[in-house]
């Protein structure tokens, strides 16, 4: 006596393993998506200090973001913030000023810039510049 596989059962066989495989293609190629999607979400979650503070370069000193340029620049006197620059325009070298401006979750990307790129804002750029770009 032979056993037989009801009809039925094959069928759904076939079409949940069929599901499968596509949920797997759809998995791995949107995974960037998702991923962007979630950094979107938590950007919200994180102030913007903490933001330019996890910047490679920039530390806190007096509760305030500074370039750290070379291993003595904390020891001269004077304000040592970095100048700010909103979407092109010039803000000051005051943290306080760019964050009463600006939430966030609305910045898009924040550049440092030191050296010979700060050199282009002149004296106010000698302390590095902070550019931040917003959506």
């Amino acid at each position: 006596m032979k056993k037989t596989i009801p009809v039925l059962l094959i069928a759904a066989m076939i079409i949940l393993g069929s599901c499968n495989t596509s949920k797997k293609l759809n998995a791995s190629s949107n995974s960037t998506s998702l991923n962007d999607e979630l950094k979107d979400r938590n950007r919200a979650n994180v102030s913007l200090l903490q933001r330019i503070t996890q910047m490679r370069g920039v530390v806190l000193h007096n509760n305030v973001p500074v370039i750290n340029k070379t291993a003595n620049s904390f020891a001269s006197a004077g304000n040592q913030e970095p100048l700010y620059v909103l979407n092109n325009q010039v803000i000051g070298n005051s943290f306080n000023s760019v964050n009463e401006i600006i939430e966030s979750y609305n910045v898009k990307k924040i550049t440092i810039l030191t050296g010979a790129d700060a050199a282009s804002y002149g004296s106010q750029g000698s302390n590095g510049v902070i550019k931040i770009v917003s959506y």
